[in-house]
């Protein structure tokens, strides 16, 4: 009986972590964390991957910067190219802590996939 309840528990801790892993929008790409500095820029965040290959990345931002959530970029999708001005308008757009459904001009604030490695800025 222990067994079977111990072998229902880690079962259900798989599905959380299943349904955790799916892209939290409809997008192919998901979402990601980025770090904003106060004028808007973007810079790298420290991220250490988990022992398990598959688990997640914990980020976090340092300085000033502020972690905020972003779509990242659909396959061939082009980014707002960076700019002052683009700057400023991203630094508005996270007043939210979120660039989710946020656009300069005609183009989704999304930023290109990338892959984290142990310890270093993505």
């Amino acid at each position: 009986m222990r067994k079977l309840m111990l072998a229902a528990a880690f079962g259900l801790v798989g599905l959380a972590g299943a349904a955790m892993a799916q892209p939290e929008t409809g997008k192919p790409g998901g979402l990601t964390a980025i770090c904003l500095e106060p004028s808007g820029a973007s810079r790298g965040a420290i991220c250490d991957r988990s022992l398990n290959a598959s688990g997640p990345d914990f980020c976090r931002c340092d300085g000033a910067t502020m972690k905020v959530k972003a779509e990242v970029c659909d396959p061939g999708e082009a980014k707002p190219p960076e700019s002052a001005e683009f700057e400023r308008a991203r630094k508005e757009a996270a007043r939210d802590g979120s660039l989710v459904g946020d656009r300069y001009g005609d183009l989704r604030m999304c930023v290109r996939p990338t892959t984290a490695l142990p310890g270093r800025a993505r």
